[in-house]
């Protein structure tokens, strides 16, 4: 059954412009990646600050199979950029769309 894989991101004080950046390589890093059906990235029109970037996969193993194809330095990028803050994550089972 296809997924939706979701990061909810929360940059660090003044790091939204770069946590951006990094979520938009990523999301071009992901279309590579076998298994995947795309991604997308929103910004919360309230608080700039916060995101939500969402990965569309086959099923749950090629999501879990992705993992090492993920770039490193891009992945660092993200994590500097919320550095203090959690990432929240959860999976759905896409119904439609």
């Amino acid at each position: 059954m296809a997924i939706v894989h979701t990061y909810d991101l929360t940059a660090s004080t003044g790091k939204a412009d770069e946590l951006g950046s990094a979520l938009e390589a990523l999301g071009e890093a992901v279309k590579s990646i076998a298994g995947t059906q795309g991604t997308m990235l929103l910004r919360d029109s309230k608080d700039p600050q916060r995101f939500l970037f969402l990965e569309f996969w086959a099923d749950e193993a090629s999501r879990k199979a992705a993992g090492p194809h993920l770039p490193k330095d891009v992945m660092g990028r993200i994590m500097g950029a919320t550095a203090g803050n959690p990432i929240g994550m959860a999976d759905y089972d896409r119904v439609a769309g």
